[in-house]
């Protein structure tokens, strides 16, 4: 039996040998979609089981209403934006935490010298070229990826990498009295 067959009223409902079947057509292509979106086969594979294990969970009481494929498609993708939005909160933590560890390990640097070292990079920060310091916050505060980056501020990615390579090293040597 064709996957896709409505039952009555337009209604899919799954059997174990139609869920089988779905699983089997779909499975690769739901994870190559997924893919494309999350960057990462491991993290696709995860989605594309966590919708068929929603499927199977709920198969008795689930009544489809539109084609098994749209149907699929729409649970994978809203997994997938599910998954990036966790992404951007859990690295918008880290990047927060990684600034914390940071100023704490110059804190006795700091109470020795009598130097703010929040307020000393937040300095050598301001002190960088315009476009360098752009550059540098989106990447360090905002955790952009440098593809991101060049799209919002209409530069290749190689300048990218060139401008973060000049911040770097400019930070490096003004602040390496706090390293």
């Amino acid at each position: 039996m064709n996957p896709e067959t409505p039952i009555g009223n337009n209604e899919i409902r799954l059997t174990r040998d139609r869920f089988d079947g779905i699983y089997i057509a779909y499975f690769a292509r739901l994870c190559r979609f997924a893919g494309t979106y999350v960057q990462s086969e491991e993290a696709a594979e995860n989605i594309v089981q966590n919708v068929f294990l929603f499927l199977w969970e709920k198969h008795h009481s689930l009544r489809i209403r539109t084609s098994i494929s749209s149907y699929l498609y729409t649970l994978v993708k809203n997994k997938c934006i599910d998954h990036l939005r966790h992404q951007k909160i859990d690295r918008d933590y880290r990047a927060g935490q990684a600034l914390r560890l940071a100023a704490l390990e110059q804190l006795d640097t700091g109470l020795i010298t009598g130097e703010d070292p929040e307020a000393t990079v937040t300095a050598a920060i301001d002190r960088l070229p315009p476009r360098c310091r752009e550059v540098f916050i989106l990447s360090r505060a905002e955790g952009k990826k440098y593809s991101e980056i060049a799209q919002i501020l209409g530069i290749s990615v190689n300048t990218v990498e060139n401008q973060m390579g000049i911040a770097l090293r400019r930070l490096r040597k003004e602040l390496e009295h706090l390293l």
